[in-house]
């Protein structure tokens, strides 16, 4: 026994002598290691003080007096320091990508100069230390502490571009911060004091919602304000006049004065400045993106620039914008072009006889036809014109089949080669044998293809028409009700012909539902963008009947938006809202124009951005994927064109989304029009017609 247990032991020591082995060599390793360093520090150390050359030694030794005399009794002694360190830094010149070798020699000396600020008496002297001190702190001072703008405040003032443009640069972001900083400060401040104040209304026993470190020390909140005169009279003028707009707007964004802006606009910089501006509302939240698009606005306007201005005006849908650029061109040509902007886009606001008369668009049907004879395309065109069929290779033998979906195509391209040329070779000849070569729909489609070719031409169109209003055919009927109101889009005529023509077809009665729906749609085309209240009288009772079927409301609602789109009127909005949730859900998801309505819905807030935010609140009443769908076209509405990144980026999201579903069931409606969505809601001219 004695033995195994002097044995045992033995068995034992080769793997402890293994382990302090190791660490041995561990731990030798790691001196090794170490000297290295120190011996590769030293090395490097010595390798850089021989690689200095005589004028900088000479440099270092020159801001090593300055640093001394800088602290020396006499004051003329000291303030010649400042100076003439002042200036060496100032007259540095060096590469873009290395420290200007003065900063780089004082780096080592200013915890001395700042001692040195502490003990100064001299007024004179603590402005001039503090200015060189803001400087140095560029590099030097710690993350977080924003000493160069500390003592930028407390220098001397003056021109900040003299110390160069990476210093103003480093300044600017620093101001940022302080700014934010001091602002948050100031709301904690009057947060305490009405916690304070409801404090005292409870009585010293009710609790308190300040905590004990805030309750203990008072903390001097400076004025955020304060900095704005450094911005304002010091930044932003050198940032312009070294071409650096983009830096000017984003300090002047960071501390809510964008409008200090305009008065340095002037005509070399003003493309620049418009351009980054309108970059910049894409990027940035409401509403501060319509306060960008407003001074914009304003520096165009300064700068003669009148129609840019309009359109941004037209963007912002600001009428009182558009009345003040209107009445400040003085140039009469500007001012026409500028009422036939307003007239393509829907807007009249109240001008002179002249420009109203412009703006009513009973002069486009004689521009366009002199716009189409300067370019020689008067005579017009047929679908095999645009088809090149005479291109095709086809068999002799090969006869034309009469295909009543091909001629509802033929119906469509000529309308749209031919519009508002008054002239046709399928529908304006004697006879309208093309009319009876389509069926059902498809006749319909062909009559209301009329006001498409007569489109604009009220006083000679409606005669063409009219003679398809007697018709027996109710498709044919229907279809020239549809093409009065097209050919009235656009145009305002004091008899109201489309008015007049198709009330009687929509008021309650007993009149085909095939023909109310023509009716009311073209009064949503003939008065599209207009708040016309004859409309809504109108068409308000077909909506919140129960018993009107489903595709007759629909088509109200969608005549309602289109009449006024982008109105907010909350009267329309809660009566589609009141037929999405009264009527059966099942219905509502099973009929495709269920769709109209919602998108009728989404025309009241056409562009309106934030204004759409109640109505979203009603479409989430809404059940099932009709209020999905719903939600999601009131969104790309009220967004059209805004060019808005975070709601692009969410709807692009929604349309990579694969949703489980069975096979019987069809696409879900929200995420399939959320491609369509997306690409309304990226930038692109006003579309609210």
């Amino acid at each position: 026994r004695a033995s195994a247990r002097q044995t045992a032991p033995t068995r034992r020591e080769p793997k402890d002598c293994t382990a302090m082995a190791k660490d041995e060599a561990t731990k030798a390793e790691k001196k090794g290691e170490e000297a290295s360093k120190e011996d590769s520090k030293a090395k490097k150390g010595k390798k850089e003080a021989e690689d200095i050359s005589e004028e900088d030694m000479a440099l270092i030794e020159q801001m090593q007096l300055l640093v001394t005399r800088s602290a020396d009794s006499e004051k003329g002694i000291r303030i010649n320091a400042l100076t003439a360190m002042a200036k060496e830094i100032r007259e540095a010149t060096s590469s873009m990508t290395s420290v200007p070798k003065p900063l780089k020699f004082l780096r080592p000396h200013y915890a001395t100069l700042k001692e040195h600020y502490v003990g100064e008496t001299e007024q004179e002297v603590k402005l001039m230390l503090a200015d060189v001190l803001s400087v140095l702190a560029m590099t030097m001072a710690d993350d977080g502490q924003r000493e160069s703008l500390e003592y930028k405040l407390l220098g001397s003032g003056g021109q900040v571009g003299a110390w160069g443009h990476e210093y103003v640069r480093h300044l600017a972001a620093e101001v940022g911060e302080e700014y934010n900083a001091r602002l948050a400060a100031a709301d904690m401040a009057a947060d305490k004091a009405r916690s304070s104040a409801k404090a005292a209304v409870d009585g010293p026993g009710a609790p308190s919602d300040v905590g004990d470190d805030a309750m203990e020390t008072e903390v001097l909140v400076q004025p955020a304000e304060l900095l704005l005169p450094l911005v304002v009279d010091e930044m932003v003028p050198f940032f312009v006049q070294n071409n650096a707009e983009a830096e000017a707007i984003d300090l002047l964004m960071e501390v809510g004065k964008l409008e200090a802006l305009t008065p340095h606009v002037d005509a070399t910089n003003c493309d620049r400045i418009c351009m980054y501006l309108l970059q910049v509302a894409q990027y940035v939240p409401e509403p501060e993106d319509a306060q960008v698009l407003q001074v914009a606005i304003t520096v165009l306007s300064k700068l003669g620039k009148y129609p840019e201005a309009l359109r941004l005006a037209l963007r912002l849908q600001d009428d009182e914008a558009i009345a003040e650029i209107m009445g400040a061109c003085k140039d009469t040509l500007v001012t026409k072009q500028m009422a036939l902007m307003l007239s393509r886009q829907g807007v009249r606001p109240d001008l002179d006889e002249e420009l109203d008369r412009l703006m009513d668009g009973t002069h486009l049907p004689e521009h366009y036809q002199e716009l189409a004879r300067d370019l020689d395309v008067l005579e017009p065109k047929t679908p095999d014109d645009i088809y090149k069929t005479h291109l095709e290779k086809r068999p002799a033998s090969a006869a034309a089949v009469d295909s009543a979906r091909a001629n509802l195509a033929s119906t469509f391209v000529n309308a749209f080669v031919n519009l508002g040329f008054g002239a046709d070779k399928l529908m304006l000849t004697e006879g309208n044998k093309w009319l009876y070569k389509n069926k059902e729909h498809g006749m319909m489609s062909a009559a209301a293809s009329l006001g498409a070719l007569l489109a604009w031409d009220v006083d000679g169109g409606l005669t063409q028409i009219d003679k398809f209003l007697y018709m027996t055919d109710i498709n044919i009927k229907a279809g020239a009700l549809l093409a009065v109101g097209i050919l009235n889009s656009g145009v305002r005529n004091e008899c109201e012909p489309a008015l007049a023509l198709l009330t009687e077809y929509v008021e309650p009665g007993k009149t085909n539902p095939q023909l109310k729906m023509g009716a009311m749609l073209g009064l949503g085309l003939a008065y599209i963008g207009t708040a016309k209240e004859e409309v809504l009288e109108l068409l308000m009772p077909v909506v919140s009947d129960l018993d009107t079927p489903l595709e007759v409301v629909a088509m109200a609602a969608l005549s309602l938006g289109l009449v006024f789109s982008g109105s907010c009127h909350e009267d329309i909005a809660q009566a589609l809202m009141s037929v999405l949730m009264e009527r059966d859900a099942a219905a509502l998801e099973k009929d495709s124009l269920t769709r109209l309505i919602c998108v009728g819905a989404g025309l009241l807030y056409m562009g309106r951005q934030g204004q759409v935010e109640i109505a979203l609140e009603l479409a989430k009443a809404v059940p099932g994927q009709v209020g999905a769908y719903c939600t999601l076209t009131l969104e790309t509405c009220a967004y059209t064109g805004t060019g808005n990144v975070l709601k692009v980026q969410r709807l692009l999201g929604l349309a990579g989304e694969h949703l489980q579903k069975d096979d019987d069931d069809e696409d879900e409606p929200a995420t399939a029009a959320a491609p369509a969505a997306a690409s309304a809601a990226a930038p692109g001219p006003r579309a609210a017609a």
